[in-house]
C-alpha cells in the first residue's frame, strides 16, 4: 500500500476515535446536573439482579388469614414506610403498596440485630443467603400491592427492598438509596 494509503487509514482511525472521546465527554457533562437519583458506580464484572424484571407484574394481594395482625407498608422511591414499627409475636400480615412512582420494588423482611441500614451489601444487594432472611415479596410493579403472611417470633428486623439494577452503567441500589425500615416483633 501506498504511503499516502496508510496515512488515510490513520486519519480517520484518529477522527473515529476523537468523535468517540467526544462522545463520552458529552454523556458525562449531560448526567452532571440531570437530576437523576444517586447511583453507585457499576463493577463491569457484576451481574444486575436478577430479580429485577424490567416489566414486572402487578403485586398479588391474597386476603388476611384470620388471627392476623395487619401491618399496612408504602414502598417508595427511595424509602420503606410501615404503618408501625412493632407488633406482638404471632401472624403478621403485610399488606405492601408500592407507591413507585416509576420502580419496581420487592418487600424482604430480615430478622437482624443490626440496624437495617448497617447490613453487608455486595454489589449492591444485602445477600440474602449471609443475613436471617425470613421471607419476600418478589419485585411488583409500581401503582399495585401484595401481600404476605409470616409467623415472627420476638427480635429486630428489617424491611427492605434488596432490588439493584443497571441504569445506564450505574448500579442502582434501591437499598443502598435508603429503602429500609426497623421493625420489632414484642
Amino acid at each position: 500500500m501506498r504511503r499516502s494509503g496508510w496515512l488515510l487509514i490513520l486519519a480517520a482511525l484518529a477522527a473515529l476515535a476523537i468523535a468517540s472521546g467526544a462522545a463520552a465527554c458529552k454523556d458525562d457533562e449531560a448526567g452532571d446536573d440531570s437530576g437523576s437519583t444517586p447511583t453507585a458506580e457499576a463493577d463491569p464484572e457484576a451481574d444486575p439482579d436478577p430479580e429485577a424484571d424490567p416489566d414486572p407484574e402487578a403485586g398479588v394481594v391474597e386476603p388476611a388469614p384470620e388471627g392476623a395482625e395487619q401491618v399496612n407498608v408504602t414502598l417508595q422511591e427511595w424509602s420503606v414506610n410501615p404503618a408501625t414499627d412493632s407488633v406482638a409475636a404471632g401472624l403478621v400480615y403485610f399488606l405492601v403498596e408500592n407507591a413507585g412512582p416509576t420502580d419496581p420494588h420487592e418487600f424482604v423482611i430480615i430478622k437482624t440485630d443490626e440496624a437495617p441500614d448497617q447490613l453487608p451489601v455486595e454489589e449492591g444487594r444485602v445477600p440474602e443467603d449471609d443475613v436471617d432472611m425470613i421471607d419476600e415479596i418478589e419485585p411488583f410493579a409500581p401503582a399495585s400491592s401484595a401481600s404476605i403472611a409470616v409467623d415472627l417470633a420476638p427480635g429486630s428486623y428489617a424491611l427492605i427492598c434488596n432490588i439493584a439494577e443497571l441504569e445506564g452503567f450505574d448500579l442502582e441500589s434501591h437499598y443502598q438509596l435508603g429503602m429500609s425500615a426497623p421493625f420489632t416483633v414484642e
